[in-house]
């Protein structure tokens, strides 16, 4: 377990065996490629052996990196994920983290967790587009997730057709442009709300006229409210 009384940056790297990510409070970005996740309790991402990635903790965070042995780690999904933490998933990651355990524990604990290790229903994730017709949207919304600019006038300014910016969006990540704006304000809203800042706060910040949209939007995407979520991450 790692905890932080102030944020934390990794740099690029790479492990020579497969990683699970997960946290327990606060939140955790972590990068891979074109795909950014935020990860905020009771979730977590798995990082196959061998892949570049960056992570970055927000002020306060506790989460584990948990390292599996060579062998399971290229028998597994070459990808990464993100994935539920389940009550049955954190009690075995709480196994493999205690001492004295032995290769053939470890191993069959390795095993029932892969059997277990299933794709989040909600991934989190966002996919960055590489067309440079698009780039300057992505990144003026990644540097403020509250801009209501639309599609439309985006077209404008680019001297493109809105039809065209609206299939490079899904062509590229594999989402509408509204879902695409959408997680990236979901991530955002769970960066702030880890650190504490209320609901209405948010929602104005991520361009809500009413708290109430901000709300149904994040329920939408998590099953949970702001406000429920906001609880729960800073008193797990």
């Amino acid at each position: 377990m790692q905890k932080g009384g102030r944020p934390l940056e990794w740099e690029p790297h790479s492990h020579p065996v497969s990683q699970l990510l997960s946290v327990q409070r606060g939140v955790l970005k972590v990068v891979v490629e074109r795909s950014a996740w935020v990860v905020p309790p009771h979730f977590a991402v798995w990082v196959p052996a061998g892949t570049v990635h960056t992570s970055r903790a927000t002020a306060r965070c506790e989460f584990q990196a948990t390292f599996f042995s060579e062998r399971e780690s290229f028998l597994r999904p070459r990808e990464a994920y993100g994935v539920t933490v389940t009550p049955l998933l954190h009690e075995l990651l709480e196994r493999l983290a205690a001492e004295g355990i032995s290769q053939m524990q470890r191993r069959n604990i390795e095993r029932v967790l892969f059997d277990n290790l299933d794709p989040a229903s909600h991934d989190l994730r966002v996919r960055m587009p590489r067309d440079h017709r698009i780039s300057p949207i992505a990144d003026a919304l990644r540097a403020e997730p509250g801009n209501r600019t639309s599609l439309e006038e985006w077209a404008s300014s680019l001297d493109v057709s809105s039809k065209t910016l609206a299939r490079i969006f899904q062509n590229e990540t594999g989402v509408s442009f509204h879902s695409w704006r959408q997680m990236v304000r979901v991530q955002s809203a769970l960066e702030q709300l880890s650190n504490g800042s209320s609901v209405a706060l948010v929602a104005r910040s991520l361009g809500y006229a009413q708290t109430s949209t901000f709300i149904d939007a994040f329920r939408r995407v998590l099953d949970v409210t702001p406000g429920h979520y906001r609880a729960r991450a800073l008193t797990v």
